[in-house]
């Protein structure tokens, strides 16, 4: 999985080395895009894209780590989802 892929990639580069005040370092990020080229020869995503997506799976976890703080909310392990009542889902 794609995704996956690039997850695993921001965590191998989590380091002081490769992070700055506001974020990766260019050097992190040449880094990241030629790895996950070389992990995923056929997907043929450009360093932006890759920045793109980091942006979007940031945003993702964001949203889903503060809807799971809401009351009445639970996570559902098997289905790896959040689970809530119809009236929840309005407030999320």
């Amino acid at each position: 999985m794609l995704e996956k892929t690039l997850v695993d990639l921001l965590h191998e580069h989590n380091t002081p080395e490769y992070k700055g005040n506001n974020g990766w370092t260019p050097d992190a990020w040449n880094k990241i895009a030629k790895e996950f080229q070389e992990r995923e020869r056929y997907a043929g995503f450009s360093k932006v894209q890759i920045q793109e997506k980091e942006k979007e799976l940031k945003r993702d976890y964001k949203m889903l780590k503060d809807a799971r703080k809401q009351s009445g909310v639970s996570w559902d392990e098997r289905r790896c989802m959040i689970q809530a009542h119809p009236q929840i889902w309005d407030n999320i």
